[in-house]
């Protein structure tokens, strides 16, 4: 791996949710909708204003039409995430692209349906990533590390943090970032190199920094914040397991063990899309 400004030990075995090397697949998706229930590892799931998505082994899926219909190629898509219209996405490449394995990161921007690459590509597998303007932060899989950029990918460094299961740069300022630990929630304004404890509802495993506000998860439970240093409120409605959650504008999108929940009103409402 190319040293971009030093080494990246191994600093601890991460607590990631789903953190799973996984390879590329030789078979195809079938052509049409698809249910969840019939994908293979949604890993994560992205809101972009109305539009959602779901990232599984076999490619990136979007609601429309009443189904979950693939967008572009397929291929092990992991990390997904959303900035200000721009797609960017990690994993293992599909049968059909040419891409070296791992992908690094890669971008889109057309929505999804054709990728270039940007980074780490053959190197790195991120489980998680997120984006901010220039500043990216991911969760390097095979390499043990979270790792983050100020300069669009440029130069690196590693960040220290404790054993996570999710975190989010802050949309309109990419030094800071949020992360859920071991049921608590932290915040750093200097990318990692300090750590706040946040006052927080208890059991908390996802978080989500959104440009309308921010979004936490417990396995049943979302509760939201207009913004950083207000209360955080619950939602009226419940779920099963939640797994991952994303919100975007007004929408929030909740992937639980029955499938994934939309809102269009920031939470007030949710509609199951099986």
């Amino acid at each position: 791996m190319k040293n971009y400004s030093r080494s990246w030990p191994m600093l601890r075995t991460l607590g990631i949710a789903g953190a799973i090397l996984l390879v590329a697949a030789g078979c195809s998706a079938a052509p049409g909708p698809k249910p969840i229930a019939q994908m293979e590892h949604v890993h994560s799931v992205a809101a972009d204003g109305g539009s959602f998505y779901l990232a599984s082994h076999h490619g990136i899926y979007k609601w429309s039409d009443e189904g979950w219909n693939l967008v572009g190629e397929e291929f092990d898509a992991m990390g997904l995430t959303i900035d200000k219209g721009i797609f960017y996405a990690s994993g293992h490449p599909g049968p059909g692209q040419t891409f070296p394995n791992p992908l690094g990161i890669i971008e889109s921007r057309d929505n999804g349906n054709t990728w270039t690459s940007k980074t780490f590509t053959g190197e790195v597998d991120f489980h998680l990533l997120e984006v901010s303007g220039d500043a990216i932060v991911g969760i390097a899989a095979n390499y043990g590390v979270v790792v983050g950029s100020q300069d669009g990918a440029v130069t690196w460094s590693n960040i220290a943090t404790p054993s996570l299961t999710s975190l989010s740069l802050n949309p309109n300022n990419g030094l800071q970032f949020l992360l859920t630990s071991e049921g608590l929630l932290y915040l750093t304004e200097d990318s990692g190199l300090s750590l706040t404890e946040i006052t927080a509802p208890s059991g908390i495993t996802r978080v989500d920094w959104s440009d309308n506000g921010i979004i936490l998860a417990t396995d049943s439970t979302i509760y939201r914040s207009p913004s950083l240093g207000m209360p955080f409120l619950e939602l009226s409605e419940s779920f099963t397991g939640i797994k991952d959650v994303a919100a975007n504008g007004g929408s929030i999108i909740v992937l639980d063990e029955l499938g994934a929940h939309v809102s269009t009103d920031n939470g007030k409402v949710f509609s199951l899309l099986p």
